[in-house]
């Protein structure tokens, strides 16, 4: 999905891709709970988009990461996903994705106001 050319939809798009990844990781997180031996997985996006920003990259390049954290164990049979911040997480998560609707609603109504001549 290509939403425009410009730098701010183009991190938009980004963020959200990313969200969306890792509200989907997170209920799956949820729905493992129970499961022993398993080890909950994380989305890394946002410190490599920001070092690539620094670095004059394009944000293009830059890829939501799924990673396993093997190196925790929260209960006796391995599992190492507490529900409680799981459940934290997602609304956190919600929350994130929700500014950046909005931020890019925001957006495309400037768009329409320039494309109108400022006619709202």
């Amino acid at each position: 999905m290509l939403l425009g050319n410009d730098l701010t939809s183009r991190l938009l798009e980004r963020g959200l891709g990313a969200s969306s990844l890792r509200q989907r990781v997170l209920a799956h997180n949820v729905a493992n709970a129970m499961t022993p031996g398993f080890k909950r997985s994380r989305v890394e996006f946002e410190d490599q988009l920001a070092t690539a920003m620094a670095e004059g990259k394009s944000p293009d390049a830059v890829k939501p990461k799924v990673e396993v954290e093997t190196d925790t164990i929260g209960r006796a049979d391995g599992n190492n996903v507490d529900i409680e911040l799981e459940m934290t997480r997602i609304a956190e998560n919600q929350l994130y994705y929700a500014a950046l609707t909005r931020q890019l609603s925001d957006q495309f109504s400037r768009l329409r106001m320039v494309i109108h001549d400022g006619r709202g």
